[in-house]
């Protein structure tokens, strides 16, 4: 069986179905984990974002000692494999384990978040670091591999349409007969089923074929040294991590900015209700449906700006088109700080300019982490794409805990609490203000460390020919 076969489309979509799972709980950790701490669980933005900035900074350490487990443990279902069949159990329950809130109070109920999302943090890296190396390993082909890389960006992205665009509706939809906290588990408990069936499809229909040029026991202090070394690796990590903050902080925001800064908010009775002053096509809607709408659309604009950007990646090359994504988006970015909240037409479409121009990055980042990991076989003779891509990993998880706990800081900072009745006009103009501003600083850094890097299509295709060649001696 040759390494550069052609895959096919049913082993694209099941390994794109891999990423699709993960990303249901993915995009709650990084659109609505925030708002879920402070507005249903119950703690404050300052406790919760200390929370996330603790947990997920130890977790980062625990995605290198799994991709360096997953580069030498090889079993009959190969190395990577194995790993998304036997996690994706425990990694589902404790999902949904992490959303659920239980009658706790005081420390208790604090330590119950810290407990849960951090093996839920530790679980998604047993799962989702082997599952990202794994497309290094079904082809050498890198036109293949940018291939799959778009399918996992798009179905991807179809796991962020459902959580963006169903969460708050349903959440909304129980809460007329339970408790919000326990419309928020049942939504997420959804989720977790769908999430183990997509796993397991993926372990059973995907394939590894790319064996490493050497195969003894590589020391884990050498591949370390090697990627400490690797400068293609370092500027593509931090751009990664640029690219997560950017997003996530546009996205973690999207909620606090509808139902504070759009919607006005009244006490009637013993209900606070939000309420939009605008009208969409002559409508008005709810604050949880406008935030699904802005969030479900950027998933759907994803998908289709990726399909729409593959082949100018093919002719302008990754990095350039990487470079202008993040210089078009942020344009789009300021624009919220100057249209009126009763625009929501205006709001609309600039969320689609966004997210059109910065969505599409996912999938360019995944296939040149594919290109690193050959770059560095060609130049240390070794293979470490476990490590490489917990690299990835660590870069969403890092840009993760940047945007999450300073989007919360932030808001601490400016004096947010949630759901008072009577919150300034300046603290509901400065939630529209950093959410305009506040993802500029990781877009000026991802374009700096994107203009240092310097693995181009010609020496791409020139390490898989070298690598064909050393395979065969």
């Amino acid at each position: 069986m040759k390494n550069n076969q052609k895959i096919s489309f049913l082993e694209k979509f099941s390994y794109g179905l891999g990423d699709m799972a993960c990303n249901l709980f993915w995009a709650l950790i990084g659109t609505f984990a925030a708002i879920f701490y402070t507005d249903y669980f119950g703690i404050t933005a300052v406790q919760a974002a200390t929370m996330l900035l603790i947990i997920r900074c130890v977790d980062i350490c625990f995605d290198v000692i799994i991709g360096a487990m997953a580069d030498r443990v090889k079993t009959k279902y190969g190395r990577f494999r194995p790993w998304i069949l036997y996690g994706a159990i425990p990694f589902c329950i404790i999902g949904f384990i992490t959303f659920y809130t239980p009658e706790f109070t005081g420390w208790t109920k604090l330590l119950y978040a810290y407990v849960t999302y951090g093996a839920f943090m530790l679980m998604y890296s047993v799962v989702n670091v082997p599952y990202g190396a794994l497309m290094g390993v079904m082809s050498s082909n890198p036109d293949e591999r940018t291939t799959i890389s778009a399918y996992r960006n798009v179905l991807a992205q179809a796991g962020c349409f459902v959580v963006y665009g169903s969460t708050l509706t349903f959440v909304e939809y129980f809460s007329k007969t339970y408790s919000p906290q326990t419309a928020f588990s049942i939504v997420v408990g959804i989720y977790a089923v769908i999430a183990f069936a997509s796993l397991i499809f993926c372990f059973f229909q995907t394939k590894e074929r790319v064996e490493p040029v050497h195969e003894e026991k590589n020391k884990l202090s050498d591949d370390i040294k090697d990627l400490g070394r690797n400068k293609p690796w370092i500027l593509l990590t931090l751009a990664g991590i640029a690219m997560l903050f950017f997003t996530v902080i546009h996205s973690s925001l999207t909620t606090y900015y509808a139902k504070y800064y759009v919607a006005t908010m009244e006490v009637v009775g013993d209900r606070q209700i939000f309420s939009i002053e605008g009208t969409f096509f002559g409508k008005h809607i709810s604050w949880e449906t406008f935030s699904s709408l802005l969030l479900s659309l950027g998933a759907i604009i994803t998908i289709i700006g990726t399909i729409l950007i593959k082949p100018v990646v093919t002719k302008y090359g990754k990095r350039n088109v990487w470079i202008w994504c993040f210089a078009l988006a942020s344009f789009a970015s300021v624009a919220f700080a100057f249209i009126p909240k009763t625009s929501l037409g205006m709001i609309v479409i600039m969320q689609i300019i966004f997210t059109i121009c910065i969505g599409p990055t996912g999938f360019i980042m995944w296939s040149m982490y594919a290109d690193v990991a050959d770059d560095s076989e060609v130049k240390t003779g070794r293979r470490a794409t476990g490590l490489v891509y917990s690299s990835a990993t660590m870069a969403q998880k890092l840009g993760n805990t940047i945007s999450g706990s300073l989007g919360l800081y932030a808001l601490g900072a400016i004096g947010f609490v949630a759901n008072d009745a009577f919150m300034s006009e300046s603290t509901k103009n400065s939630i529209a203000q950093l959410f305009a501003w506040l993802p500029l600083i990781a877009s000026v850094l991802g374009i700096i460390a994107l203009i240092f890097y310097k693995l181009d299509s010609k020496t791409i295709e020139e390490n898989a020919r070298k690598l064909e060649e050393m395979k065969k001696k």
